[in-house]
């Protein structure tokens, strides 16, 4: 929708542009079947690695052409299932069952029937500057909703979160359907090439829905790891109880042989759009922000310190050891905000390993040094000549930075703990707390105008369940008479006025004001004309409220 503003001397408003929302991108629903006989606490969500392309098409790219959105959506789906070779159902076009099996269930998860159309991120454009430097009392549009950036944020937040595989895709059919009860497969890491220089095994990330609250989670897969003492099992249920805002959660683990090998499966959060230390700051194409000597600015590298530390001293208060301080396992889920990836796999994949956590929980810490030498260096390989990279780090950081990192990759004789990390930090751990609060405050305001948004959205639901209702009890013309009427009327006045050559009227510093004055029942007084000008009405906005509950509550009652 597209709305034109008049510009008046001390009320102004410019257009707005909506995105193109397409309800068939993935609803998730719940699915019925099996419960899990192992979790306890429901989850949430779960976070991705490098999430492919959203605007990919996993179809026949010829078929792009010669469908469109206005054809329908079962005449889509023939045209697909015809030119892919596949059934010509669209039920099984959009469940894939002969190909898995499995009969249809309208609570599984919908799948995409026809070419995607990619949200039109570029419609919310901030307004222009002839536009935006208004005077004090002046206001556009824009002032009254979500702000174009957190808005596109939040919707490819979204988009990503309900993104599942087309059933004509190669990767469909090389997915399990089902694996205890979640369902919905779609592979996060596009990597092929499985490393096994973190846990010594293949892994694989999917994404996938839990059938019992239709959430999005994480699956890391460690293939190929057969388990031999069901004890390491109960090690994962101290993790489960960690809930910190720099962790990602974790939810469950199970064995599985459903990928066609012995496989142990993680859950965990799911955290949409996300990506790794690795690979903003390492791979040499993640445009991460850099300091003049190469590495992540120090200001960027204390607030990675300060979270870090508060996870790591949560995690050592537990009685576990994290042993997965690794740059490709630690995420980026949003403006300098990190989180520690991974956790619990090592004490099942070590669960015989014979060393103390007390040895972990040192290991935790050299390897948390060596992670922020490589940060502030800009190079994984720094650590190899520590005492070249210090000066590096002296050159270009403050003395701070470096007591920090010589005090974590030391060797004393006595014990190093996470306690004397927040100790030596103190001071960056105020400013980091400043900023958050800083931050909150502007997500705060943000959501005080959606609140404004929701609250007049609510009028006018019951202004348009009351507003031209052809009958109501058996009565044609309920919505012309009595307090309808004068609803209708109001209607006019707020959306329907012109000027003096018959031109609509497009103001939303009217519409709002004059929602707002009704939505709050004010005293004040306002002329209502009929379209045929033959009825002059003079009512307040008091009056009118109270119209609009009494014949609301009216439409609630069964006739």
């Amino acid at each position: 929708m597209q709305f034109a503003a008049k510009v008046a001397e001390s009320q102004a408003a410019s257009g707005m542009n909506s995105a193109y929302y397409d309800p068939s991108a993935g609803a998730q629903q719940q699915s019925r079947h099996h419960q899990p006989q192992h979790l306890h606490h429901p989850p949430q969500h779960s976070q991705p690695y490098e999430i492919q392309n959203p605007y990919a098409y996993y179809g026949d790219p010829s078929l792009q052409q010669s469908i469109s959105p206005e054809m329908g959506l079962d005449t889509a789906v023939r045209r697909m299932s015809l030119g892919a070779g596949h059934v010509t159902d669209p039920q099984q076009a959009a469940y894939g069952s002969r190909q898995h099996n499995v009969a249809l269930d309208p609570y599984y998860a919908q799948q995409q029937l026809a070419p995607r159309q990619p949200l039109q991120y570029h419609l919310y454009t901030t307004p222009l500057p002839h536009i935006s430097n208004l005077h004090p009392h002046q206001k556009t549009i824009h002032s009254f909703f979500l702000s174009d950036h957190v808005r596109e944020e939040l919707q490819r937040k979204s988009e990503a979160a309900q993104q599942v595989l087309d059933p004509s895709s190669p990767e469909f059919h090389r997915l399990p359907a089902e694996i205890h009860t979640y369902h919905s497969f779609y592979p996060l890491d596009v990597h092929r090439d499985r490393s096994l220089k973190v846990f010594g095994y293949p892994t694989w990330v999917y994404k996938a829905f839990w059938s019992v609250d239709g959430k999005p989670y994480v699956l890391r897969r460690i293939e190929g790891f057969r388990l031999t003492n069901e004890a390491a099992m109960s090690s994962i249920e101290g993790w489960r109880r960690i809930r910190h805002s720099n962790i990602v959660s974790v939810r469950e683990a199970f064995t599985t042989k459903a990928f066609g090998d012995n496989s142990l499966v993680f859950v965990y959060d799911y955290h949409p759009l996300s990506t790794t230390l690795a690979t903003k700051y390492f791979s040499g194409s993640g445009g991460g922000p850099t300091a003049p000597g190469g590495g992540v600015p120090e200001k960027n590298l204390w607030s990675f310190i300060t979270q870090l530390a508060s996870a790591l001293k949560t995690i050592h208060s537990a009685g576990l050891a994290a042993c997965i301080i690794e740059p490709s396992k630690i995420l980026i889920t949003g403006k300098n905000r990190i989180r520690l990836n991974c956790c619990g796999i090592f004490d099942m994949l070590s669960f015989d390993s014979g060393k103390s956590i007390s040895q972990y929980q040192q290991e935790d810490l050299l390897h948390f040094g060596q992670l922020i030498v490589a940060l502030a260096c800009g190079s994984l390989h720094a650590i190899h000549n520590l005492p070249k990279s210090i000066d590096h780090i002296v050159r270009h950081n403050s003395i701070d930075l470096k007591n920090v990192i010589l005090y974590l990759l030391s060797k004393p004789s006595s014990y190093k703990s996470v306690d004397d990390v927040v100790t030596m930090i103190g001071p960056r751990i105020l400013h980091e707390i400043n900023s958050a609060h800083h931050n909150n405050d502007q997500l705060e305001g943000a959501l005080t105008r959606e609140l404004e948004n929701g609250r007049l959205v609510r009028l006018l639901c019951k202004l348009g369940s009351i507003n031209e209702r052809p009958e109501y009890a058996g009565d044609r013309t309920w919505s012309e008479t009595g307090d309808r009427y004068l609803l209708k009327l109001f209607r006019d006045y707020v959306f329907h006025q012109v000027d003096e050559d018959g031109r609509p009227i497009v103001d939303m510093a009217h519409v709002l004001q004059c929602l707002n004055k009704l939505d709050a029942g004010v005293d004040e007084k306002v002329m209502l004309t009929s379209r045929d000008e033959n009825s002059c009405l003079i009512v307040s906005y008091k009056e009118l409220r109270s119209c609009v509950e009494s014949t609301f509550q009216e439409l609630l009652t069964k006739p």
